[in-house]
């Protein structure tokens, strides 16, 4: 993840203001939501199974992804919103 972190640097906005949006409207659907639970919850009580501990890998991965690519979202549009203000 570090390595994307640099790729992506959220500190350096590039976004368009529709493409941030977009991104931040990515989310976990409920199914997946409910899966990631049932899966912690195996994994703190002990309990994972090797494919599920690789399926439990997997969403924090994505869910890892998603917080980078949303956080670079946000200070895309916070960048937008004080470029507008500054040509205001």
């Amino acid at each position: 993840m570090s390595i994307l972190r640099r790729v992506v640097d959220p500190d350096q906005p590039f976004l368009s203001a529709d493409a941030a949006r977009g991104i931040l409207r990515l989310s976990f659907g409920a199914a997946d939501r409910k899966r990631m639970n049932q899966l912690a919850d195996k994994n703190r009580a002990g309990m994972l199974k090797p494919t599920e501990e690789k399926e439990l890998d997997n969403y924090i991965r994505v869910g890892q992804t998603l917080g980078i690519l949303q956080s670079k979202a946000r200070r895309s549009l916070q960048a937008s919103r004080e470029a507008k203000s500054l040509h205001s």
